[in-house]
């Protein structure tokens, strides 16, 4: 849903919930090496059963018998030893594919990461809400829980990005979103399913519903875009020291 500015995707619990695949997946490599086996105990068992036979020969038995039964277990041998060289060589390609494969899936994780937790610009289709009122703190922030709801991916208020931690304060008609005052009109920004976001947005009883009651001389506008871009996070976000540190 989400594209970076230069290549990317997120924000606000993007429905990734998936990340990379970590369950237990049999790769092509490990199947080709168990072949690899088999195939040498398969070279083993008749270069032994061929030895037997040559030691259990009769000794009456023509040198051209003995040479014929050499020849069955070189040729037996070559052609195990040639179908190991081609399983080998597979696996050495399969490897690399799914090692290139794990790479994308790795960068694409970082990506989605980069952009959940808004330090990278962002750009996507999604919705513009313009409210040109006196609005409360809390008003702002039930606004934004509803866009939240809403299944929004990445949200902006004015030119602040909302992250994990934004906290919204101020005073009525002066609102601050982290720390940062965002004058009237205040602009909400969320990236996203445009229509979903539209339709949860302004459903009846919905936040939108009560702000027009509440604010009755306030313009407000809501409107899909095909393409909006939010801003990086510009603060610092706190880093947690892992458990082992």
């Amino acid at each position: 849903m989400i594209r970076r500015l230069i290549d990317g995707e997120g924000a606000h619990q993007p429905r990734i919930a998936a990340g990379l695949d970590h369950r237990r997946r049999i790769r092509p490599g490990q199947l080709a090496l168990a072949v690899v086996c088999l195939l040498f105990g398969m070279a083993l068992m008749v270069q032994i059963r061929t030895q037997n036979r040559l030691r259990e020969t009769p000794p009456g038995q023509s040198s051209s018998d003995l040479a014929a039964i050499a020849a069955d277990l070189y040729d037996s041998n070559l052609s195990l030893r040639q179908e190991v060289d081609k399983l080998l060589a597979q696996q050495a390609t399969d490897g690399q594919s799914s090692a290139s494969n794990d790479t994308a899936d790795l960068q694409q994780e970082i990506d989605r990461l980069a952009a959940f937790n808004g330090i990278v610009a962002v750009t996507g289709p999604g919705i513009e809400l313009t409210i040109d009122a006196a609005l409360r703190p809390v008003d702002v922030e039930d606004l934004l829980n509803e866009i939240r709801n809403a299944g929004a991916e990445a949200i902006a208020i004015g030119d602040q990005r909302v992250v994990f931690n934004t906290a919204i304060g101020g005073s009525p008609g002066l609102v601050t979103v982290n720390g940062i005052v965002v004058r009237r009109p205040v602009v909400f920004r969320a990236i996203g399913s445009a229509d979903v976001l539209d339709r949860a947005l302004d459903r009846k009883g919905g936040m939108l519903s009560y702000l027009r009651t509440a604010y009755p001389q306030a313009h407000i506008t809501l409107v899909e875009r095909e393409q909006i871009s939010l801003p990086a996070y510009r603060g610092t976000l706190p880093v947690r020291p892992s458990a082992a540190s």
